[in-house]
């Protein structure tokens, strides 16, 4: 429906029920004389905050459809991946902010890519855990597949990384140990990861620029579309056929045997790909850097794991001894449960001394200390409550 005048917009409101009826009235008696046309009237909308800027781009743009999905009305876009969006979205069943995972509309007959949506939402429903992203409910409507989440503000790893520079020992320790904590737990319920990196751990809270003392950061493991569920014990295995032969994982931080056959993998896989996190957290950069995905590959297979001492003097030298430890190309020879990962990190996110020294609890040298602005992926709570309306003539 184009909004060819202030009056379509109202009808857009009530046909959407962004707005409590009562809002909708008021606005036509008291605002319609002074905003005829839609546009000025929508902008005043989101100057008082009864609509979100995106809402009002959705309704100029004739989109006014996209606005609400299920029972979820939309607030925000905050991002998409190669298969899906995510907004911040209203849930107006239990009043609270979720992000809404929703798989494209281009995309929602494509029977794999919604299997594998699907197979997400049923991963992570199994999951309770600090350290992982909560998942609430999960639906189809208008051809569209969706599943809330919990609505968190932060940034991932990877782009905080990027922007304030390689992390000091104890707090690139202390992350990559909240994220073992979090796969532990997956381990438990059955489930292997399979594409851990960086951009899939999410920081909240992290530290505020200057030493100022905030709430402690937390690391939660997001995005588990590529999830593996290893069948207990008398289950049979079902596995799907779409994934033989493919590449399932990141070039970056994928384990040997992960890039051999990818249904076979168990919790391992992702221990590897822990160690490559920590190698990234201290230096920067992945420990197999290369041009293209064949030769990251090639060297995730056959180079030997580098020690991260040679970037980092400062990285005390049990430390990095571990690190290889975790990249060996053999699963026999890593560490075999995130459990053990979580123990062996804490004696260095608590300051104890090592086997090389005291672990640095200050940045390395040329470590930024100023934060960039977190990732719109926020706790924000609806008003219940709007502000009184006030005509043009009483501002």
């Amino acid at each position: 429906m184009t909004l060819v005048d202030a009056d379509t917009l109202l009808n857009v409101l009530r046909r959407t029920q962004l707005l409590a009826p009562e809002q909708v009235e008021q606005i036509q008696r008291e605002l319609l004389p002074f905003y005829p046309d839609p546009e000025s009237l929508a902008r005043y909308l989101v100057e008082i905050d009864w609509l979100t800027p995106y809402q009002m781009q959705l309704f100029l743009s004739g989109r006014w459809d996209e606005v609400v999905i299920g029972p979820y009305q939309i607030m925000d876009r905050l991002g998409e991946g190669g298969v899906s969006e995510v907004f911040k979205a209203w849930d107006t069943l239990r009043g609270r902010v979720v992000a809404l995972k929703v798989l494209r509309q281009d995309l929602g007959d494509q029977e794999d890519l919604a299997r594998q949506f699907q197979q997400e939402h049923q991963a992570i429903t199994r999951l309770n855990h600090p350290n992982i992203i909560k998942t609430f409910d999960a639906g189809h409507t208008k051809g569209m597949f969706y599943f809330a989440m919990e609505c968190v503000e932060g940034m991932d790893l990877e782009r905080y990384v990027r922007l304030v520079g390689p992390l000091p020992v104890e707090v690139a320790c202390d992350y990559a140990r909240q994220a073992a904590q979090g796969l532990q737990h997956a381990h438990g319920s059955g489930l292997v990861h399979r594409d851990i990196k960086p951009a899939n751990l999410f920081l909240i809270h992290p530290p505020l620029p200057n030493g100022r003392k905030g709430p402690e950061p937390v690391v939660k493991i997001l995005d588990w579309g590529l999830a593996r569920c290893i069948p207990a014990e008398g289950e049979s295995v079902i596995e799907h056929q779409g994934e033989k032969g493919r590449l399932i994982g990141t070039a970056d931080y994928i384990a040997p045997e992960q890039i051999e056959d990818a249904t076979l993998v168990d919790i391992r896989a992702d221990i590897y790909s822990m160690g490559c996190v920590l190698y990234f957290l201290l230096t920067g950069q992945p420990p197999f850097p290369g041009n293209s995905v064949m030769q990251k590959i090639v060297q995730h297979r056959e180079a030997p794991p580098p020690s991260v001492r040679e970037l980092r003097p400062d990285v005390p030298q049990e430390l990095d001894e571990f690190i290889i430890k975790l990249l060996a190309k053999s699963p026999e020879q890593r560490v075999q449960i995130p459990l053990l990962l979580v123990a062996a990190l804490r004696k260095y996110t608590s300051g104890q001394t090592g086997a090389a020294g005291l672990v640095r609890s200050t940045p390395a040298p040329g470590t930024a200390l100023n934060l960039p602005r977190p990732q719109t992926h926020a706790t924000l709570s609806r008003p219940t409550t709007h502000p009184t309306l006030q005509r043009p003539e009483d501002k």
